[in-house]
Protein backbone atom coordinates (compact mmCIF):
# COMPACT_ATOMS: atom_id res chain seq x y z
CA UNK A 1 0.00 0.00 0.00
CA UNK A 2 3.01 2.38 0.29
CA UNK A 3 4.62 1.73 -2.91
CA UNK A 4 1.13 2.81 -4.16
CA UNK A 5 0.97 5.73 -2.14
CA UNK A 6 4.56 6.93 -2.85
CA UNK A 7 3.75 6.30 -6.72
CA UNK A 8 0.93 7.94 -6.80
CA UNK A 9 2.74 11.27 -4.99
CA UNK A 10 5.52 11.04 -7.21
CA UNK A 11 3.28 10.18 -10.43
CA UNK A 12 1.02 13.11 -9.44
CA UNK A 13 3.65 15.54 -8.44
CA UNK A 14 1.50 16.17 -5.48
CA UNK A 15 2.74 19.56 -3.83
CA UNK A 16 5.70 19.54 -6.10
CA UNK A 17 7.34 15.98 -4.36
CA UNK A 18 8.90 15.30 -7.97
CA UNK A 19 10.11 18.73 -8.35
CA UNK A 20 11.61 18.65 -4.80
CA UNK A 21 12.96 15.49 -4.86
CA UNK A 22 14.92 16.35 -8.19
CA UNK A 23 15.98 19.03 -6.92
CA UNK A 24 17.69 17.97 -3.67
CA UNK A 25 19.19 15.50 -6.09
CA UNK A 26 20.78 17.55 -8.59
CA UNK A 27 22.16 19.68 -5.83
CA UNK A 28 23.90 16.66 -3.89
CA UNK A 29 24.88 14.78 -7.14
CA UNK A 30 26.87 17.07 -9.76
CA UNK A 31 27.68 16.44 -13.03
CA UNK A 32 30.87 15.73 -13.62
CA UNK A 33 31.65 17.84 -17.17
CA UNK A 34 34.75 19.34 -18.29
CA UNK A 35 32.13 21.53 -20.40
CA UNK A 36 30.10 24.21 -18.52
CA UNK A 37 26.17 24.33 -18.44
CA UNK A 38 23.95 26.61 -19.20
CA UNK A 39 21.11 27.98 -17.82
CA UNK A 40 18.98 26.62 -20.71
CA UNK A 41 21.07 23.08 -20.59
CA UNK A 42 20.47 23.14 -16.54
CA UNK A 43 16.57 23.84 -17.09
CA UNK A 44 16.43 20.84 -19.66
CA UNK A 45 18.33 18.24 -18.02
CA UNK A 46 15.99 19.09 -15.02
CA UNK A 47 12.42 18.64 -16.71
CA UNK A 48 14.32 15.70 -18.22
CA UNK A 49 14.75 14.27 -14.45
CA UNK A 50 11.23 15.39 -13.60
CA UNK A 51 9.73 13.39 -16.07
CA UNK A 52 12.06 10.46 -15.20
CA UNK A 53 10.98 10.77 -11.78
CA UNK A 54 7.28 10.71 -12.42
CA UNK A 55 7.52 7.66 -14.72
CA UNK A 56 9.24 5.98 -11.81
CA UNK A 57 6.19 6.94 -9.99
CA UNK A 58 3.88 5.41 -12.18
CA UNK A 59 6.19 2.32 -11.97
CA UNK A 60 5.82 2.18 -8.51
CA UNK A 61 2.73 2.61 -8.24
CA UNK A 62 1.32 -0.42 -10.28
CA UNK A 63 4.54 -2.11 -8.41
CA UNK A 64 2.74 -1.54 -5.28
CA UNK A 65 -0.57 -3.00 -6.63
CA UNK A 66 0.31 -5.95 -8.17
CA UNK A 67 2.08 -7.00 -4.96
CA UNK A 68 -1.44 -6.07 -3.14
CA UNK A 69 -2.93 -8.18 -5.64
CA UNK A 70 -0.48 -11.03 -5.72
CA UNK A 71 -0.62 -10.69 -1.81
CA UNK A 72 -4.50 -10.92 -1.90
CA UNK A 73 -4.29 -13.93 -4.19
CA UNK A 74 -1.77 -15.81 -2.09
CA UNK A 75 -4.18 -15.11 1.05
CA UNK A 76 -7.32 -16.57 -0.43
CA UNK A 77 -5.59 -19.31 -2.03
CA UNK A 78 -4.36 -20.67 1.07
CA UNK A 79 -7.44 -20.33 2.56
CA UNK A 80 -9.58 -22.65 0.40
Amino acid sequence: MLLILIGAALASDYRGIATKHIELSMQTVRSVSPFRWTDDRLARRRARFIAFDRLFGVLTMLAGAAMLVGGAHLLLSEHQ
